[in-house]
């Protein structure tokens, strides 16, 4: 037994093991299989990793498994590398979509075991999989995995990523005793939610010309399956009508946030469930739910058009949320998060940015740090959306002035309105040309914000 265990923190490291009692759907090990019962099920793992020669990388991978209706089959593979120390990143994705996948012959890219955990997807790049580990006899090791990834990022270099995991927590139900992993997701309730963290993990890395082993100590895994189709099946159908902010966060403390925030699109970017904090603890504390989360975003990004979404942009121009601060007054937490790599987009469905970050800040009154793989899909294209991305990118600048506040809280007013020709000349008579005055350096950006604004006014994107 490592010195640092007690017998109740070793008591998950078997199976079968129940996470939460009287609830089989999260007993362990089928609760890292397929949920054949369930539309859409998820299975995601992503980690920060140290290169034998010092360098520091990220990853993300995500298998989306869907079954909208019940028959049809529309999954995806997502696979990404992160440079953290040239701020650089690769991706690529592979889909399985009609009607492609509905022609004579055709066979599914994701196969995905029920009852444990063994996902294999046959893309364009090569068949990248997630297996259970078995000993000798072929019993399942718990909680053991091996990895393998493949793809190719943007210029068409290679990208490779083998990895041997080995979790050094146990599973937690997002919500912890609250809601016991079984919360509202993507506006569905009866959603079924669990991450695990503090995941060791060793392999190699090859991308283009780099290749190097590779080790990281604080990987995590989350897990979701959905009654219904995860892209709509909440929202009649409309994928962008949900959206989300979802990030694990690993202190320097030894405390793992797992943080979520949840928007209902159709009703003006409203909170709804689940949005909240479960944290996770090294010591074996029991792990708290906690749903008075904060966010203020003091930054956003313009979503890159070379990354592609499968589906058809509503608008051109997106801006995601990036820099920010959150709070919970429960934890007495604030944390500040920014971002490692710039924009890093994503060939999803609809609008995805994910990416490392670094926190600081302090809890419970002592300063903490942490880093994290923070996501988001609550891309800002309305006008409504973009006059306050308007305001929040004059602040992050630090050109804030009585006269510009004034003139934008009075262009908000004018958006309200409705009154499409008045808000146009308005931007223009008293917004740009306070713009204007700034300096250089500091009017271009907004400036194309005012751009990609009056242009939403003007095609009444609401």
């Amino acid at each position: 037994m490592d010195s640092t265990d007690t017998p109740a923190r070793v008591e998950w490291r078997q199976y079968p093991f129940e996470l939460v009692p009287g609830d089989a759907q999260l007993d362990f090990p089928a609760a890292e299989g397929v949920h054949p019962d369930y539309e859409s099920d998820t299975w995601y793992l992503a980690g920060d990793l140290t290169g034998e020669s010092g360098r520091r990388f990220a990853f993300i991978t995500i298998f989306n498994r869907n079954r909208p209706g019940g028959e049809v089959v529309a999954d995806f593979h997502t696979f990404a590398l992160f440079d953290i120390d040239h701020g650089t990143y690769g991706t690529f994705t592979d889909y399985d979509m009609p009607p492609k996948n509905s022609e004579p012959g055709a066979r599914p890219k994701l196969t995905c075991a029920e009852g444990h955990l063994d996902l294999s997807y046959q893309s364009s790049a090569g068949t990248t999989t997630w297996t259970a580990c078995r000993d000798n006899a072929g019993e399942l090791l718990p909680y053991t995995y091996d990895f393998a990834a493949f793809g190719r990022d943007n210029a068409g270099a290679a990208m490779e990523l083998r990895l041997h995991l080995t979790p050094t927590r146990p599973p937690v139900p997002v919500g912890a005793s609250v809601h016991n992993g079984k919360i509202v997701a993507c506006i569905q309730d009866g959603t079924y939610s669990y991450f695990q963290t503090g995941t060791h993990m060793t392999g190699t890395l090859r991308w283009g010309d780099t290749e190097e082993r590779v080790v990281g100590h604080a990987g995590h895994i989350d897990r979701q399956w959905f009654p219904s189709y995860a892209g709509g099946g909440g929202t009649g159908g409309d994928p962008r009508g949900q959206a989300h902010e979802w990030h694990t966060i690993s202190l320097d403390n030894g405390v793992d946030l797992s943080v979520w925030r949840q928007f209902d699109r159709r009703i003006g970017n409203a909170l709804v469930p689940f949005t909240g904090i479960t944290a996770a603890y090294a010591d074996g504390t029991d792990p708290e739910c906690v749903e008075d989360l904060e966010v203020v975003t003091t930054g956003y990004v313009l979503w890159p058009n070379e990354i592609r979404s499968l589906m058809r942009p509503p608008s051109k121009p997106r801006y995601l949320p990036e820099r920010h601060t959150l709070r919970s007054a429960a934890l007495e937490l604030e944390l500040t998060g920014e971002p490692l790599v710039q924009a890093p987009a994503h060939a999803l469905p609809i609008e995805y940015m994910e990416g490392p970050y670094r926190y600081h800040g302090t809890m419970r009154g002592r300063p903490v740090t942490g880093t994290a793989l923070y996501e988001a899909t609550i891309a800002m294209y309305r006008d409504w959306e973009l006059i306050d991305v308007l305001a929040t990118q004059i602040s992050a600048a630090g050109a804030d002035s009585e006269a510009l506040t004034a003139a934008v809280d009075e262009a908000r007013l004018q958006i309200a309105r409705g009154d499409n020709s008045a808000t146009m000349e308005f931007l223009d008579r008293r917004v740009r040309p306070l713009l204007l005055e700034l300096p250089d350096e500091l009017a271009g950006d907004l400036l194309e914000i005012l751009d990609n604004l009056t242009e939403a006014v003007r095609n009444d994107v609401r």
